[in-house]
């Protein structure tokens, strides 16, 4: 391929994962809200004319395995090749990739028109295949340190069978344990993705400041950050006793939290690209410091605590990564927009929306919930606007991918 060729963008879009699928999770994130804002307030009809799946379902659903596994597939597709040395996923192989997500999309929106098992069996598809390209590389260049993320993307993939076992009615099992299971091993991977890179970022902006740039990374703080939230993961889905799921969940946020303090986030305050990424962090420990409250104090719901977790540490950290590795993966500054910036702020918005009313202002919580999804659309259509010209043009530094 020419470097004509590659300047084209329907070409750029292949030459890296996280071109496309940053892309697409970002406009599948605005478009599914808007999608489900209308079915809440009764304003369109169009989910239950097309898919099989109860509107609540469908919008949890399409969250996880639309627009947050798409993150996953653009930022492992992309970090797999740098961290193993080997070649970039590009070209027909990621084509193939994007073709089994897109198709995935489109089944299960038109699920009720389509024979289930088809759609199943397309929505099922799109996990395994990123599990082999990745994989592969993994293995080839035996760096196993890495083989962990098979196993996380194959539980994440169980949760969507469970769901689809109960829409096929050949499981007694429940939907909604599918995506508490699922949300649950997208939460522990961005804790293990966190722990590997903010400290990375956060010593590298603190040099380039001029500042001490020594920050503590305990491994036994390490280790038992992983434990606790692999407990307070599974423990749910399990339906483990009350007590024990209060705390695994309490400690789950007491490590979380404790590792983020060693890493000084509070003099990164000057850059977005750097505080999002903490305050990310911060809401992932918050969030089961929620799911914590909700195993004993009645009036706090379940379903605000998962908010916290999927809106405040999903939502916030993979927005500050995909800003981010854009930037460093086309050769440009680490430098963003204000327009960037005020995406982040609507997301943090959004955030509190969906809890605060609820909780302090239950006459207001419908507003909330219309204020909260506008919000969440707004935040990720500025992404587009900044992020379009520089997914779709070649690398600013001259170079591949």
């Amino acid at each position: 391929m020419t470097i004509q060729e590659r300047s084209h963008p329907s070409s750029l879009l292949f030459e890296g994962g996280f071109r496309i699928f940053f892309l697409s999770a970002a406009l599948y994130a605005a478009l599914s809200m808007l999608l489900w804002i209308c079915d809440l307030t009764g304003y369109s009809e169009i989910l239950g004319l097309f898919s099989v799946l109860p509107g609540s379902l469908w919008h949890a659903h399409e969250l996880i395995f639309g627009v947050i596994m798409a993150v996953v597939a653009g930022f492992l597709t992309t970090a797999v090749p740098v961290w193993t040395g080997a070649e970039r996923i590009r070209g027909n192989e990621l084509k193939i990739l994007f073709g089994l997500w897109l198709l995935g999309r489109l089944a299960v929106f038109t699920s009720e028109l389509l024979p289930l098992p088809v759609v199943v069996l397309i929505d099922l598809s799109f996990i395994p295949y990123l599990a082999f390209l990745i994989g592969r590389q993994i293995i080839q260049k035996r760096l196993w340190r890495n083989l962990g993320f098979i196993p996380m993307l194959f539980f994440i993939l169980s949760g969507n069978v469970l769901i689809w076992g109960e829409m096929l009615a050949i499981s007694n099992l429940y939907a909604n344990t599918g995506i508490q299971l699922s949300i649950g091993f997208l939460v522990l991977m961005t804790v293990l993705i966190g722990g590997r890179v903010l400290p990375v970022f956060t010593s590298n902006w603190l040099r380039r400041a001029n500042k001490n740039n020594e920050l503590a990374n305990s491994v036994w703080l390490k280790r038992l950050t992983i434990v606790t939230t692999l407990l307070a993961v599974f423990s749910g889905p399990l339906d483990a006793p009350q007590l024990f799921q209060a705390l695994a969940s309490l400690f789950a946020a007491i490590f979380i939290i404790a590792r983020l303090l060693q890493w000084k986030g509070w003099q990164t305050l000057s850059d977005p690209l750097m505080w999002i990424l903490h305050l990310g962090y911060l809401f992932l420990g918050l969030g089961f410091l929620a799911e914590a409250s909700t195993h004993v104090f009645v009036d706090f719901p379940a379903i605000l605590a998962n908010h916290v977790l999927t809106i405040g540490g999903l939502g916030t950290m993979i927005l500050g990564m995909m800003s981010r590795i854009a930037l460093g993966h086309t050769g440009r500054p680490l430098k963003i927009a204000s327009g960037v910036a005020l995406s982040f702020w609507l997301l943090i918005a959004s955030l509190i929306a969906r809890i605060l009313p609820p909780l302090a202002f239950p006459d207001f919580e419908e507003v909330g919930l219309a204020f909260a999804g506008i919000a969440w659309i707004c935040a990720w259509i500025l992404y587009l606007i900044y992020y379009v010209p520089v997914l779709t043009k070649a690398r600013a530094d001259g170079k591949e991918g």
